[in-house]
């Protein structure tokens, strides 16, 4: 399995992983600001974007 691909699974991990805490926030502490599912997320979007940059990368080399 190459590296983007990893980097994919995880990213659909954490993706699960933001919903969930996202859901949990919403019905046990709606009045709350800090969410952490925005640290989820934002590390969500970091291996996605790096997966996407390393796949294109390897497509325009070959």
């Amino acid at each position: 399995m190459e590296t983007h691909q990893k980097l994919s699974i995880i990213g659909a991990v954490l993706l699960v992983i933001t919903f969930l805490i996202n859901n949990y926030h919403q019905e046990v502490h709606p009045d709350e600001v800090l969410n952490y599912a925005y640290v989820t997320g934002i590390a969500m979007l970091v291996f996605f974007s790096i997966s996407f940059i390393m796949f294109t990368k390897d497509r325009l080399n070959s």
